[in-house]
């Protein structure tokens, strides 16, 4: 099975409505080559968590879902207010009702034997009166809920693989702009001692650069036992070649194909 892995699509701000919509044609069109039925978005869908956004990123993925794709997308700071640091709870409702159809988090989907858990990073921290920075924070009790999903996922059988999905980068160390409980969702997810691992693969955004976790002289999948940690780029941004980077995840294989669209 194969997925594709958007993040930060930021629709609301500057052409980034144009640049995703250029982005949903090269998926319809090119699903040959791309072999996804998949899509998961982590976080910043739109850029100020507004409504006229969320119309205009709604159009989009509902071009995704009515041509046969599942749309999976966890909630990130700009979701949930103006310049990713304003929490509003109707910023949050919109989410829901018009981006994700997800109500409470850790959210489970299981597909073709691959199970995706998606997380709410802001989930305690829009209950924070502190507006200084882009932080984000799962907070005890969506923790606590992914620990027994991920044990009762290795009680499953059917379950091959385990993707867990979010949109704060948790190696990011920045007070400003990193996971507050980073060091705890490290604790849950990180590979126990002659156990086989707890996850399959971490996938997040935030951080608007694209790296994979396995350089050998700090291979952070080895470090916690998951074999694919993947941080994917601001998916509208263009390189210096004017190209947008389409990542597409082999769930069995942990391999990453890069697709370069205009």
């Amino acid at each position: 099975m194969k997925f594709i892995h958007l993040s930060d699509l930021h629709i609301g701000k500057s052409n980034n409505r144009e640049k995703s919509a250029i982005i949903v044609d090269w998926i319809l069109n090119n699903k040959d080559k791309h072999q996804s039925e998949l899509v998961i978005i982590s976080g910043d869908v739109v850029d100020d968590g507004k409504a006229w956004q969320f119309d205009q990123a709604k159009e989009q993925l509902t071009r995704m879902r009515e041509n046969g794709f599942t749309v999976l997308a966890c909630p990130g700071n700009h979701d949930y207010g103006p310049g990713g640091f304003q929490e509003s709870r109707l910023s949050q409702a919109n989410f829901f009702s018009l981006i994700s159809g997800v109500k409470e988090y850790p959210h489970l989907k299981v597909i073709n034997g691959q199970a995706f858990i998606l997380l709410d990073s802001m989930a305690k921290e829009i209950e924070s009166i502190e507006l200084w920075g882009a932080q984000g924070n799962l907070g005890e009790e969506q923790l606590q809920k992914l620990d027994q999903m991920l044990e009762d996922m290795a009680e499953n059988p059917a379950v091959e693989n385990v993707f867990v999905v979010l949109h704060h980068h948790p190696f990011d160390f920045l007070y400003y702009h990193g996971l507050r409980d980073q060091a705890d969702l490290k604790g849950v997810i990180s590979q126990r001692l002659n156990q086989p691992p707890r996850v399959n693969g971490l996938l997040f955004g935030h951080k608007h650069i694209e790296n994979r976790f396995n350089d050998p002289e700090e291979n952070k999948e080895e470090l916690f036992g998951i074999d694919l940690i993947y941080a994917s780029g601001q998916t509208v941004e263009r390189d210096q070649e004017g190209k947008m980077v389409i990542p597409v995840i082999n769930a069995e294989e942990k391999t990453i194909e890069r697709y370069l669209i205009q």
